[in-house]
């Protein structure tokens, strides 16, 4: 009977009886493998929700529909940012000149720039030149050779004077930000600062710090419309003005650039061509990486789009063993200020 079965089988359907049988076992391992996934799936989203998405993130190598979690927040990056990094170099004369007698100069002023083309918004936000975080040191060739954390200004320094230090100054701000991706750069030496001001018809500043050693005609109490000189010593001038504390120069700067804002604005809502006209007369004192087309989108945003306060980073001020002023930032400001700049919460 058995035999007459198995016979009939495989008339019927062209198989042996091990075949079939082996068939039916394949048949029974489908819904197993089935239900073990289901099971990973839902073990491993448990687990995420137990903790934070951003684990799932270290698992896939990318974000759940781009959701990262900052500072206790759930949130995602803006789409259509753009960010720039602008230095200000503690060197004189045109560009690359004196690297191999002094090195590469520090970075004085570190700006970054950061456009929400979507919103059409922008903001300059600074950045404390001694504030403590992952710089790189480099060979003479550029080559990687180790990670210390020290005061951000020196990233510049390690490096060629040139396009090196540039991308290294822009590494560190980039891992300071928790890795925000920034699209280009300029850099300018500081004996840029006069041709600035001569291209912007004068800045005018009150002087608020006691300029008598370094510069008697900027008198504490008045206000000054600056020449090409005075904005040089103004924005420069440090051990010797005021307390002599790199506080004091940052804000100044900060105050020199605030009130040339509004000249720049008015010279490229009358000349959508000003800026990149100031962007060839600094060109002997600049290492970029924005082409003209970078520069037009600068243009256009500063004359179309709203500026925005930028946020504020504290901190705690020390000093290192050498004596040098250094921050080491709060992290809450921190992060708050990657909130602000780059992300939105969901």
């Amino acid at each position: 009977m058995r035999t007459g079965s198995a016979a009939h089988r495989r008339r019927r359907t062209g198989r042996t009886e091990e075949e079939i049988r082996s068939l039916k076992r394949k048949a029974l391992v489908l819904p197993l493998v089935l239900a073990v996934f289901a099971i990973l799936a839902v073990v491993m989203f448990i687990a995420v929700d137990n903790r934070d998405i951003f684990s799932l993130d270290q698992f896939l190598h990318r974000d759940l529909y781009n959701v990262v979690e900052i500072g206790g927040v759930r949130c995602k990056r803006r789409t259509r940012i753009k960010s720039y990094l602008f230095m200000g170099v503690d060197a004189r004369g045109k560009v690359g000149e004196h690297v191999k007698e002094d090195g590469a100069g520090q970075c004085d002023v570190l700006e970054l720039v950061v456009i929400d083309q979507n919103a059409d918004t922008y903001t300059v936000f600074p950045i404390d030149r001694n504030t403590l975080t992952e710089v790189k040191s480099l060979s003479s060739e550029g080559e990687y050779l180790a990670t210390t954390v020290e005061q951000i200004c020196v990233a510049h320094s390690r490096g060629d004077g040139r396009e090196i230090s540039c991308e290294n100054a822009v590494d560190a701000v980039s891992n300071f930000l928790y890795g925000q991706p920034i699209d280009g750069y300029l850099a300018l030496n500081m004996d840029s600062i006069g041709i600035i001001n001569h291209q912007l018809g004068g800045v005018t500043v009150k002087i608020e710090d006691d300029f008598s050693q370094m510069d008697p005609t900027l008198k504490i109490g008045e206000t000054v419309k600056l020449t090409d000189e005075q904005a040089q010593n103004y924005v420069r001038g440090r051990m010797t003005v005021g307390d002599g504390t790199n506080a004091g120069r940052m804000r100044r700067q900060e105050q020199f650039l605030a009130n040339a804002q509004p000249i720049l604005t008015d010279k490229i809502m009358e000349d959508e061509k000003f800026l990149r006209s100031m962007y060839d007369a600094l060109s002997d004192y600049m290492v970029t990486s924005l082409s003209g087309k970078d520069i037009s989108k600068l243009a256009k945003a500063f004359r179309s789009n709203e500026y925005f306060e930028p946020p504020e980073i504290k901190g705690e001020k020390s000093r290192d063993d050498l004596g040098f002023t250094q921050l080491t930032p709060d992290e809450e400001d921190v992060a708050n200020a990657v909130l602000k700049l780059f992300y939105e919460e969901v």
